[in-house]
């Protein structure tokens, strides 16, 4: 398995105005389809598969919504497992799911984050966060990190 491409086909976001009142963030991304691409070495095969990534600002306070393509390369044989496998049941194969999807959520995240900053909204993944403290029995001004926090906003 060798990842050959990635990329966006299509990108939309909008915010509206909702007032002061809290914001739920849901995110979810799903594989739509799988096809294979014409590759000159017949032991070969290219697998491309499509995408979709949303963000929902809930109630209704925006969307982030990115459409795109994982490209990868297998071995013939086995891509004829993968497809098989998705025309059978439009699910993804055990053994390429992961890492497609790691690959699916950690550029579309990004792009995610990008986009929510740049529309003023809410980052819709967690950033970590660093908990500064004074430190006891030194001159003032002296601080040192308490802990990183992953969780809390």
């Amino acid at each position: 398995m060798a990842i050959v491409g990635f990329s966006f086909t299509k990108i939309t976001a909008e915010r509206k105005p909702v007032g002061e009142q809290a914001v739920n963030i849901e995110s979810n991304a799903g594989v739509s389809n799988i096809t294979e691409m014409p590759v000159i070495d017949p032991k070969k095969s290219i697998l491309k598969f499509e995408f979709d990534f949303l963000v929902k600002y809930e109630p209704d306070a925006g969307r982030i919504e990115l459409k795109g393509e994982v490209i990868e390369m297998y071995d013939k044989e086995f891509s004829t497992k993968v497809l098989e496998y998705w025309s059978k049941d439009k699910k993804i194969h055990g053994e390429v799911m992961q890492e497609v999807f790691n690959n699916i959520l950690s550029r579309s995240n990004i792009e995610a984050v990008i986009i929510s900053r740049d529309l003023g909204l809410p980052s819709p993944i967690q950033m970590p966060r660093v908990d500064v403290k004074p430190v006891e029995n030194k001159p003032k001004g002296e601080f040192k990190v308490e802990k990183i926090d992953k969780g809390k906003k």
